[in-house]
């Protein structure tokens, strides 16, 4: 009878032995045949550590123990960068800025060279099951993060040039159930040894956010709040956080960027009011009033994260709570290639539609995936068959 304290091992009757197995780079290697459930798991253990061993010394880790290196990251409650990266515009969904914030966490302040960070898969996600799925949107992220790249000062602002990429390097092991990666020799100095303009945040209230647009407005209010108040240009403003050409008319950034982001950080210890400044009858700024307390309540558990609404865009995620059904269908409108203002305008129909719209576009998908039909434009062809269901998405001007 096979014994439950002996994970990985099996017992096949037509051979009379027992088997042991182990998973590794996403597949499950067969160890062999053994006549006892004790040597099969034996042989387990050996291969679970020469794994370890061999993942020490490609990313170069301490001569400790592979799970002690782990534990000892986790540690950190705090996380800090220079606000000249908080004033730069780059943007990330909610999956890209929690691997953002856990490989910062793994960052020392005394840090003077680069080191590579590992992050367990389940400090991201939580305890859910990782298949194809997950495995693909973790590399659409750390692809996105990869190719992020930030303006650095330069003494002449005007005719001088320096852009870095924030990661030098991101691996995703499937075998180990990890992230790991470093960042690029020229951001490092706006993360380490820190002695003046660099904002601290709380790694507790970062893994809690829901909404991406909030996640920016989170460092930029900690940012501001030595100013306060501070006024900020509209256009500034937009470009901070949901992005330069988003929301160009100011009612709509105000009630899809601006309000969802300030009520989501009142549950994390802040207070903040602003007021709109008019230049003729158009919004020109805002003035912020911002009070932060880190010790006032009691930090905020993270959330599991559901991995097809983290996968959003940022514009398209911001205004509207994602449910893991709206996740599944803005998932396969990412399929199809939609734009977020595309996939944000598609979500505001009502449940009842959402459900017929997936039954309607099963077979496309099924088709497109499959390539039993080839489609020139498979997003022109995907709103044209959601416009036939659905003419009040966009209706046609009189």
């Amino acid at each position: 009878m096979a014994d439950k304290r002996y994970p990985g091992t099996t017992y096949e009757k037509k051979r009379g032995k027992w088997k042991g197995q182990v998973r590794k780079n996403g597949k499950t290697q067969n160890l062999g045949y053994f006549l006892s459930q004790e040597e099969a798991y034996a042989a387990v253990l050996k291969a679970k550590e020469d794994t370890e061993t061999a993942i020490g010394e490609i990313t170069g880790a301490l001569p400790t123990s592979y799970l002690s290196a782990i534990q000892k990251s986790r540690r950190t409650e705090t996380v800090a960068q220079s606000n000249v990266l908080i004033e730069r515009p780059w943007s990330m969904t909610i999956l890209e800025a929690r691997i953002f914030v856990l490989l910062l966490r793994g960052l020392q302040g005394s840090d003077a060279v680069n080191k590579r960070i590992t992050v367990p898969i389940a400090d991201l996600i939580g305890p859910q099951h990782v298949g194809g799925r997950t495995y693909q949107l973790l590399h659409a992220a750390l692809d996105s993060l990869g190719a992020i790249r930030i303006d650095l000062p330069m003494p002449n602002k005007k005719n001088d040039y320096h852009k870095a990429p924030l990661m030098g390097s991101l691996q995703l092991d499937s075998g180990q159930g990890t992230i790991s990666g470093y960042f690029s020799t020229e951001v490092m100095p706006y993360l380490t040894n820190l002695i003046e303009s660099f904002t601290l945040g709380q790694v507790a209230d970062l893994l809690s956010i829901k909404n991406p647009n909030t996640y920016k407005y989170y460092w930029l209010m900690l940012m501001w709040k030595f100013r306060s108040p501070h006024t900020v240009a509209i256009d500034e403003l937009r470009e901070l956080t949901s992005g330069k050409d988003t929301y160009p008319q100011f009612s709509d950034y105000r009630n899809r960027v601006l309000k969802p982001s300030l009520e989501e950080l009142k549950t994390l210890n802040f207070d903040i009011s602003y007021t709109e400044k008019k230049l003729g009858r158009a919004v020109d700024a805002i003035e912020f009033h911002i009070k932060y307390s880190s010790a006032e309540k009691v930090r905020p558990k993270q959330l599991e994260l559901p991995l097809e609404a983290a996968a959003l865009p940022v514009s398209a995620s911001s205004p509207i709570p994602v449910s893991d059904f709206k996740g599944r269908v803005a998932g396969r409108m990412q399929k199809f290639k939609l734009e977020a203002y595309q996939i944000e305008r598609i979500l505001l129909l009502s449940e009842e539609e959402l459900k017929r719209l997936m039954k309607e576009t099963h077979q496309l998908l099924k088709e497109y995936e499959s390539g039993t039909k080839v489609f020139d434009n498979i997003a022109a062809t995907a709103m044209s068959r959601i416009n036939q269901l659905f003419p009040q998405l966009y209706p046609k001007a009189k």
